[in-house]
């Protein structure tokens, strides 16, 4: 045996468990699940051809049609919304702060614990009665209202009765100081060497802000009585009302459980972030700053463009998450209410193991892995002129 023969059969030997697993367990089931979609496979029984049959069925299903919308609904809200929590979070952990270490590990932590333990502990959460999210809400729109109520009557608008503004001169109160900041009576003392500079625009902020939220709150009473009785407490994983109520294809609140949940384990994004924020060259900061950046500019011009392979990244894998959600909605909700959390995956299984159509259920599997292929191709297809790769 030859020394060249000995070291491939070494290096074989090394890449045959690889090889086994990839054929046993990935691609055997794979063409199986595909050749199964075209026949009928009874319990105790040889699958028999049928054809097209499934796929034909698929089409004039509703509930399939109600998971697909329902699967697709929760990725169109989840991906962006986890995508930009984990960016934020990465600038976050990225900042020069003490105790970065920590922060790093604190959040990396949630996406260790497992799914299921993740979905019972979000199931006392969302606890209509003892849950800790409805008992923050409770003390926050306490103070919310309290607050709007000093300038409008939130009863009449929540009847949809009177005028917004039954009380809402005394607002102007609250931007008094902003006008005393920005108007025109201040210019001399807004040169910058003033030191009450700063102390008037930090409370010219807050006035702002706090007149927005009451002037917000009010149009809320106004418009969406019932969103914002309900938000007060809400029915968690229970409620299949639409929230927000008016707008079209708006997820259920059982639904907007299931997204909120599943932005536990963003920790694992913000990380591949960080790793590449890392990697941006400090002179891109220091160049933006010679011509006047701030913080903003930088991040549109320098931060984003030099990590947005990873964007893409990430974009790609909460597609494939999003389109394969199973376990914590199978925990939580089962479905419910009224297959409003009832997802493609979920119903996959239902159909292979409790009512026992291999070959229906191996073409709902086979459709969603196109679906999940051609939102790949098209997130890389928008990305070619948006993602910049430094090697290049």
């Amino acid at each position: 045996m030859t020394g060249n023969l000995r070291k491939n059969l070494t290096g074989y030997g090394f890449v045959l468990p690889w090889l086994m697993g990839l054929t046993f367990f990935i691609a055997y089931p794979f063409f199986a699940a595909g050749y199964f979609s075209f026949c009928d496979f009874p319990p105790m029984k040889g699958p028999m051809f049928i054809g097209g049959d499934n796929y034909v069925e698929l089409l004039s299903d509703p509930i399939f049609h109600r998971t697909l919308g329902v699967t697709t609904m929760f990725a169109a809200v989840a991906i962006p919304l986890g995508v930009l929590l984990a960016m934020s979070l990465a600038l976050f952990l990225n900042a020069k702060i003490h105790g970065q270490a920590i922060y790093r590990v604190v959040f990396y932590l949630p996406h260790l614990v497992p799914t299921v333990v993740v979905a019972v502990l979000w199931m006392w959460i969302f606890n209509p009665e003892a849950g800790l999210l409805n008992l923050v809400l409770r003390y926050l729109f306490a103070v919310a209202d309290g607050w709007t109520g000093l300038f409008f009557d939130i009863d009449r608008l929540a009847g949809g009765t009177g005028s917004l503004t039954p009380r809402a001169g005394l607002l102007l109160l609250a931007l008094v100081p902003a006008l005393l900041a920005w108007g025109p009576l201040a210019r001399k003392i807004h040169r910058p060497e003033s030191r009450a500079r700063p102390v008037l625009a930090t409370v010219a902020v807050v006035a702002i802000v706090l007149a927005a939220l009451a002037i917000v709150g009010a149009l809320l009473y106004r418009f969406a009585p019932g969103d914002m009785k309900k938000i007060h407490s809400p029915g968690w994983l229970t409620d299949g009302d639409p929230f927000p109520a008016g707008v079209p294809f708006a997820p259920s609140w059982a639904l907007w459980g299931i997204i909120i949940m599943s932005m536990w384990g963003i920790g694992q994004m913000a990380v591949i972030y960080l790793a590449k924020l890392q990697d941006v060259p400090v002179e891109l900061y220091e160049a933006a700053e010679i011509d006047g950046a701030g913080w903003w500019r930088k991040t549109i011009s320098v931060t984003i463009p030099m990590i947005s392979p990873v964007i893409l990244f990430n974009v790609v894998m909460s597609i494939i998450g999003a389109f394969q959600v199973f376990a914590a909605p199978y925990i939580m909700t089962q479905g419910g209410p009224e297959n409003k959390t009832r997802f493609v995956a979920m119903f996959v299984y239902d159909q292979a193991f409790q009512y026992h159509r291999v070959g229906y259920a191996s073409a709902v599997a086979a459709v969603l892995f196109l679906i999940i292929v051609a939102l790949t191709l098209v997130a890389f297809r928008l990305s070619k002129r948006h993602v910049h790769y430094s090697a290049r």
